[in-house]
């Protein structure tokens, strides 16, 4: 496995994650920043499942994260500061 065939995999996981605590709070979805930054990495990169299935769910995915890419502010986290 490639190192962006990895990358892929992440991506897929955390929009996946993010659909599913939308789903646990009935909201919309919101993608997390590392959704974000993932397919910021990924960006330029040819990317193909060999699965046609999931080549199509995957594209699906990349067009929704990239629908919300700058719409709303993006969760922080939980970073504390001192001071």
């Amino acid at each position: 496995m490639t190192e962006v065939q990895l990358l892929f995999e992440c991506f897929k996981h955390f929009a996946h994650l993010d659909h599913s605590n939308a789903a646990v709070h009935c909201s919309p979805v919101r993608y997390s920043p590392i959704t974000f930054r993932l397919m910021e990495a990924l960006e330029g990169h040819q990317l193909r499942p060999a699965d046609p299935v999931e080549d199509q769910v995957s594209a699906m995915l990349w067009h929704d994260v990239k629908q919300h890419s700058g719409k709303y502010r993006e969760d922080v986290g939980r970073i504390e500061l001192d001071g």
